[in-house]
């Protein structure tokens, strides 16, 4: 039987509509961008014949008006039937309003009055610039046979069909998948503001009781198809089982989507495991020994993108629906010019200089001031010899490439950073020795140095045909180089020694572990201060900022919630304990201003920003008072002192009241804080039924997270509490019907499926794969292929700001 591959079946289902694609231009919108740009699909477009591949957000007005999509549009996720009528609708108007040269009529009332430009519209200048298009029975439906009254002779319709490609998803490798960043899915809301929620971009959390809100998240039902379609295009029956209170819900919707026939085909039959991101929220706070996730923290991100013609909307506005995320993009920014020098970048004088700027001013000639790319003046800036465009090189990671048929990425996430580093430098080495090239730097064998792989980054690209045969490992070694960086992975180990400080304090007594979180805001408060007033924007190596001790203040919230009882102030620190926390968190907002982007401080930027300045300028005062002579004074000044200082006491009792004002606004502000850590901080008690933790408690489970715990469990056969079993529509039948004539169907086992999709509702990391696969591989079960699956990869930053961001519900 063939093991299962999301990438493969992704490139297959694109193979699968070639008719479409051959002789067309194909307009991407940021999430299929997203999504083929990961699995490395672009190429395939172009071998199946399409002519261009476009970025629906970034085309010009005549070819947005000519594909009638933008993102902005207010259609919601079912709206296939409205978005092919308003592609009739938007055909139309443009014809009416386009001064035609071609000999139909157009009403005289209207007639070369339109300024089509002012409203993102682009004029046709000639009838050559309008297709001669079939009719179609959409277009008759839509428009009748019968033209109205001020209308354009259309003349032929032109055809529209709408269609569902439902494998819209970013394999990381063969077997772990998440939703693209600006996809319907990851950005539609996973709950609604209650009592239980915590973020928009979360489930609410688990109490296991039925919930008090009746509406059903948009992102469960979307969640809910992509997984259905995902399923049937795979041609896989799913036997369904959930963990948590969201996930359940998913588990009905796609209980109820099944059908007798879906059921009584002869499938393979998958395990799918759904579990709430809420019921584990330490593990993606922390960081862990994952090289994937240093890459994914430390590289910068593309930019998101939006639409940037302003395009009119030929129908009524229908009601807006729920705020979408806005979640960091899945496709890194590798900087694979930082890594070459001037000398380094003149590779074999080919002109690849020229080739980049040319076509990166061509990609995005919309945003130039011109349309028409100089491409000669390109060519005289490229031949400079100043010009070393090092900014231009940029790489990203792609899930197809391999190395002798080992895809990099599949390889990396199975391995620690060390492990990881020494098996890319292998990767460079044998690349090096298939390329016939040598380097003058000594390795060392069990280590990998960022000497060595900048070293023989360099050599592979010191020929354009090298640079282009190897980009795969090219772009893999730089995107390493980077994480191993001094600048990057100081602070991600000064988060791994803050938390297992933090961790250890947690198994001693809530006073300690209290005393650390409070000495570690102190230490970041004073660290940007310290920073501030030496003019440095930047913090030294290895100190964290102050949202960075906030990010560890959470942590050591859920972790003080597993192992302390709930004291009388409704958290696990005692009140004492708590004032002591509070006060370090408002000097330390004092101090940092700039995390007023919270939006638990919302509101209060400028009012700190002035404080601050307040504080700095009468420091400086002080001084300066401090330096004067009284034989500076003249006897006519004598004589006004009395003025002057009442004055000055009124302007000081003034902004003795504002301070006033400005510290009681920031202590409600930080007690609602305050109030939210202590709903972080009951996790335990909320997913208490699942008894995970007092079974797997011993030394070797301390550590791990949820998904290793559950499915060491569930693959030894152990009973899991609240783990729900959904029977399909055949189960449900035979515990109804057949039931009372013996024939009852007993209960499915997990671990009697050799398939198992681990599907997270909220997102996974690098290290819960690591896991995963280290709890299968200790099971025993060779015979039982396992996929991962979430709504989005997660790193500890996404975390903070999905708990203290704009999507909080704090």
């Amino acid at each position: 039987m063939a093991l299962i591959d999301v990438t493969k079946s992704c490139l297959d289902s694109i193979r699968q509509i070639s008719e479409h694609i051959e002789g067309a231009i194909v307009y991407l919108d940021a999430g299929c961008t997203e999504s083929f740009q990961l699995m490395g699909a672009f190429p395939l477009f172009l071998d199946l014949g399409a002519r261009a591949v476009c970025s629906s957000e970034n085309m010009c007005a005549l070819d947005a008006v000519a594909h009638s999509t933008y993102p902005d549009s207010p259609l919601g996720p079912d709206a296939f039937h409205e978005y092919q009528s308003l592609l009739l609708q938007d055909y139309e108007e443009l014809i009416e309003n386009s001064d035609l040269k071609s000999g139909q009529l157009v009403d005289s009332n209207t007639k070369g009055n339109l300024t089509l430009e002012d409203e993102g519209w682009s004029r046709f200048t000639s009838n050559e610039d309008v297709p001669s298009l079939e009719a179609s029975s959409a277009g008759k439906n839509q428009y009748g046979d019968s033209p109205r009254q001020g209308m354009v002779d259309l003349g032929q319709k032109p055809i529209v069909s709408v269609h569902h490609f439902p494998m819209i998803l970013s394999p990381i490798s063969p077997r772990v998948f998440v939703l693209p960043s600006e996809g319907s899915i990851a950005e539609a809301c996973l709950s609604s503001e209650h009592e239980d929620s915590i973020s928009a971009g979360l489930p609410s959390l688990s109490t296991g009781l039925p919930s008090d809100v009746d509406e059903v998240p948009p992102a469960a039902t979307l969640t809910a198809h992509f997984l259905y379609h995902l399923a049937a295009k795979m041609d896989l029956k799913m036997e369904i089982f959930s963990l948590g209170d969201l996930s359940k819900t998913i588990g009905k919707i796609l209980t109820d989507m099944s059908s007798l026939y879906d059921v009584g085909r002869r499938k393979r039959t998958v395990g799918l495991l759904l579990i709430d991101r809420t019921l584990d929220l330490l593990t993606p706070c922390c960081h862990g020994d994952s090289l994937l996730d240093r890459i994914f923290s430390a590289l910068p991100r593309k930019e998101r993108t939006s639409s940037s013609a302003s395009i009119k909307c030929s129908q009524a506005q229908l009601k807006p629906g729920p705020s979408s995320l806005a979640r960091a993009s899945l496709e890194v920014q590798i900087p694979i010019g930082e890594v070459l020098t001037k000398e380094d970048f003149e590779i074999d004088d080919s002109g690849l200089s020229n080739g980049i700027e040319a076509f990166r001013c061509g990609w995005d000639s919309y945003n130039s001031a011109s349309e028409m790319v100089d491409l000669i003046s390109l060519s005289k800036k490229a031949s400079d010899e100043k010009f070393f465009p090092a900014e231009l090189l940029q790489g990203s990671l792609v899930s197809t490439e391999t190395f002798k048929g080992t895809p990099y990425l599949e390889a990396i996430l199975d391995r620690k950073t060390k492990d990881g580093a020494i098996l890319v430098k292998k990767w460079l080495q044998e690349t090096l020795r298939r390329e016939n090239m040598t380097t003058d730097v000594k390795t060392r064998p069990g280590f990998a140095s960022k000497l060595e792989l900048k070293t023989m980054i360099k050599a592979l690209t010191k020929s354009q045909s090298s640079l282009i045969r190897n980009r795969g490992i090219i772009q893999l070694a730089s995107a390493t180089l980077r994480a191993l960086d001094e600048s990057c992975s100081a602070r991600w180990d000064a988060f791994i020694s803050a938390e297992k400080i933090l961790s250890v304090n947690a198994g001693d007594t809530s006073q300690s572990l209290a005393a650390q979180i409070s000495d570690l805001i102190n230490k970041s408060a004073f660290a940007g201060s310290d920073g501030k007033k030496s003019g440095k924007k930047e913090l030294s190596q290895g100190l964290l900022s102050f949202q960075d001790a906030l990010l560890l203040t959470i942590t050591g919230y859920i972790l003080a919630g597993e192992n302390f009882p709930t004291s009388g102030s409704g958290g696990p620190f005692s009140w004492q304990e708590e004032h002591f926390l509070k006060e370090a968190i408002l000097d330390a907002i004092l101090e940092n201003p700039s995390v007023a982007r919270l939006k638990f401080l919302h509101g209060l930027t400028q009012e700190l920003e002035a404080n601050l300045n307040k504080t700095k300028s009468d420091v400086t005062k002080e001084t300066s008072t401090d330096e004067l002579n009284i034989d500076d004074f003249d006897d006519d000044q004598w004589g006004k002192w009395g003025d002057e200082d009442e004055d000055e006491e009124n302007d000081n009792k003034e902004q003795e009241y504002d301070d006033m004002q400005l510290k009681l606004e920031l202590r409600d502000r930080v007690d609602n804080l305050f109030k939210y850590l202590h709903k972080l901080s009951s996790l335990k008690s909320k997913k208490g039924p699942l008894g995970l933790e007092s079974n797997l408690s011993s030394d070797p489970y301390a550590n791990k997270g949820l998904l290793y715990k559950l499915l060491t469990k569930i693959l030894g056969k152990f009973d899991v509490p609240g783990l729900e079993y959904h029977s399909s529509t055949v189960g449900r039948l035979f515990k109804s019907g057949f039931g009372r004539f013996g024939l009852g169907q007993a209960k499915p086992s997990l671990a009697d499926q050799n398939l198992i999709l681990v599907f997270v509702v909220g997102g996974i990391n690098g290290v819960e794969v690591q896991e995963a696969q280290e709890a299968l591989s200790e099971s025993g079960r060779p015979d039982i292929e396992l996929v991962l699956g979430g709504t989005t990869f997660l790193t500890p930053d996404d975390m903070l700001d999905l708990l203290l961001g704009e999507s909080s519900y704090i």
